[in-house]
């Protein structure tokens, strides 16, 4: 069965973009290309698409937010949603707090709406609204200088792609308009916008490229992933899929838009942005489907400090992380250290850890400790005693607080 999760994550990106794109259009590039008098219920009408766009973005959120605490906390949806065990996901992550700031900006630009005259308040919520969720993203959780190049990137892939993507809904929009009024004010006002929107593209496309680039190099630990690995391969896909939105892009450029304000041109190239947001929305499920899986190049470097042979894993699962140290790594008598992190990073408060090692044959046996908690909220397991080198299968048991029993496991190395 399909997860869920990959559904939502969708159709909130997907309304996130209209929603913010709308506005940026009417501000951006319907407003300053004069116009004409009658424009108002145009206006009106995008000013419904976007509150109806931003009515799924809160309904979509909770239902992420929902269905990431009953992960989380290892209960069902429904007693999720009808007993308060998403409270703790919601104001002790930075997920729930990023998720609290976004729905207070969707009302926000929701109320800002009903002012016509306050575009800056307007464009600068649904900016806002359009980029924090990189900060829960795979950039907001890599630490450093990388991280903050990586956060950045994201940040203005996400601005570009609303500025372009959506605002391609209210472009189609404004086009169906002129048709039908079939007037020379109209024909002369989507000439003006299909220019002014044809340079916003154009600059979009330019930073979607770059910090496409940048993403990529964070994300895959080299070009043969592309082919190699599930991840890589989505991101392949979602290339194809951009190119093949540049070539329309290309066409209504150079060819269609040149003819306006031919009536043919116009359909032509109203048909073409339906095109575009077509293969848009196919790239937004890769977008959903990308945010449960593990970058390839998502690595961990063992603890600051640490001696230099330590054998040390991270284990990435949806419901959570967790590192692994075992000093020293090789055979005789060890110390093991465990971290359980939320994938924001932050300490997943559990009740209880368990560590299992699993060694490389079968005719040994496995060893399995239970956990102390140091005051840091680390937990660790001495006198343990390994006897041979090899990859070993380590496996952390742990009971969230509260929540079902979760168990993550990862090979690691022992040296000889």
């Amino acid at each position: 069965m399909a997860d869920p999760l990959v559904f939502v994550r969708g159709v909130h990106f997907a309304a996130t973009l209209v929603a913010c794109g709308t506005v940026g259009f009417v501000r951006l590039v319907a407003e300053p290309t004069k116009p004409p008098s009658d424009f108002r219920l145009l206006r009106d009408r995008l000013t419904i698409l976007t509150w109806l766009a931003l009515a799924v973005v809160v309904l979509s959120g909770a239902a992420w937010m929902a269905l990431l605490a009953a992960d989380i906390v290892g209960a069902p949806l429904v007693d999720v949603c009808l007993h308060g065990r998403a409270w703790p996901v919601l104001f002790e992550t930075r997920f729930g707090l990023v998720w609290c700031a976004r729905l207070g900006l969707a009302i926000a630009l929701a109320l800002l709406l009903l002012r016509p005259a306050l575009r800056v308040s307007q464009l600068a919520a649904a900016a806002l609204l359009l980029a924090l969720p990189a900060v829960v993203g795979h950039a907001g959780a890599t630490p450093g200088l990388a991280g903050d190049v990586h956060l950045l990137s994201d940040t203005l892939h996400l601005l570009a792609a609303g500025a372009w993507l959506g605002g391609l809904p209210a472009f189609v929009w404004l086009l169906w308009q002129a048709r039908r009024e079939a007037k020379p004010t109209w024909g002369t006002f989507a000439i003006r916008a299909t220019r002014r929107f044809s340079i916003v593209s154009t600059l979009s496309v330019g930073v979607l490229l770059a910090s496409g680039l940048v993403n990529s190099w964070n994300l895959l630990s080299g070009p043969r992933d592309l082919v190699s690995t599930d991840y890589g391969r989505l991101i392949a896909f979602k290339v194809g899929l951009f190119a093949a939105m540049l070539a329309i892009a290309a066409v209504n450029k150079f060819y269609l838009t040149p003819r306006l304000p031919e009536r043919t041109a116009m359909r032509a190239l109203q048909r073409n942005s339906l095109a575009e947001i077509s293969l848009g929305l196919c790239v937004l499920s890769f977008v959903g489907i990308l945010g449960t899986l593990s970058p390839t190049a998502h690595t961990h470097a063992a603890p600051e400090g640490s001696p230099p042979d330590v054998a040390f894993v991270h284990i990435h699962a949806p419901e959570a992380m967790t590192d692994v140290t075992i000093a020293p790594g090789r055979p005789g008598s060890v110390k093991a250290t465990i971290r359980v992190m939320r994938v924001d990073l932050t300490l997943f408060p559990v009740k209880d850890v368990r560590l299992r090692l699993e060694p490389p044959a079968a005719i040994s046996p496995a060893i399995e400790r239970d956990a102390a908690e140091l005051a840091d909220g680390t937990w660790q397991v001495s006198g343990i005693t390994i006897p041979e080198p090899g990859i070993w299968t380590v496996k952390v048991i742990f009971t969230p607080q509260p929540g079902e029993t979760i168990v993550l496991d990862a090979p690691i190395v022992i040296e000889r």
